[in-house]
């Protein structure tokens, strides 16, 4: 073995040693959170029963519809980022949230997550279609979607409405533009709260 093929495998060998060695990051998970809620809420009721609400189907697009977090950087451009991920399944999260901010606004302990279309014995079923839910880094983080509010019983009535809402990121980074996504889905609960309220006192 010649002297140059003896340094290209020392080379070699070295290479592979700090590859084997070397980690790449760890990913950061993320979850929406929820409004703080009341420590011991009234419960609003009909005709001596409380209140039951359905949260569901609630839809996203397809480009949020992934593990990474979507941001972004230009007017035409998203981006998902390998390392800054959904702690779990996002529709299922931004479903969880509405329906635990309904609880908190209506308020009802009793209110169901489902993705079923089927009509269950309940008071109101919120439906709700995420068309963009993103944003730029430390900029504008912006949700617009569709929502309906369907009242069940003798007074039977359908109301649908588009919200499109927007919020700061307090900072640049993932935490806060999470924390600004969290904002965004209390904003669009209270409306939908509202509605179910007035629905109530009619």
């Amino acid at each position: 073995m010649n002297k140059q093929t003896i340094i290209t495998a020392s080379l070699i060998s070295i290479t592979l040693l700090f590859t084997g060695c070397g980690s790449s990051p760890n990913a950061k998970l993320y979850i929406l959170d929820a409004m703080p809620s009341n420590n011991s809420p009234s419960v609003m009721t009909i005709e001596d029963r409380s209140v039951a609400v359905k949260v569901g189907p609630v839809s996203i697009t397809d480009t949020l519809d992934q593990s990474q977090i979507v941001t972004r950087i230009g007017p035409n451009m998203l981006v998902a980022d390998e390392f800054n991920r959904w702690g779990g399944d996002l529709q299922s999260d931004i479903q969880r949230v509405i329906g635990e901010n309904i609880s908190t606004l209506v308020p009802t302990d009793q209110v169901i997550l489902s993705q079923e279309i089927s009509l269950l014995p309940i008071d109101y079923q919120v439906l709700v279609n995420v068309r963009q839910f993103d944003g730029t880094l430390g900029g504008i983080v912006t949700l617009n979607v569709d929502w309906t509010v369907a009242a069940k019983g003798k007074d039977k009535s359908i109301v649908s409405k588009k919200t499109v809402l927007q919020e700061n990121a307090d900072a640049a980074g993932y935490p806060a533009y999470v924390a600004a996504q969290s904002r965004l889905l209390q904003k669009l609960s209270q409306e939908i709260a509202d509605e179910i309220r007035k629905q109530l006192i009619k």
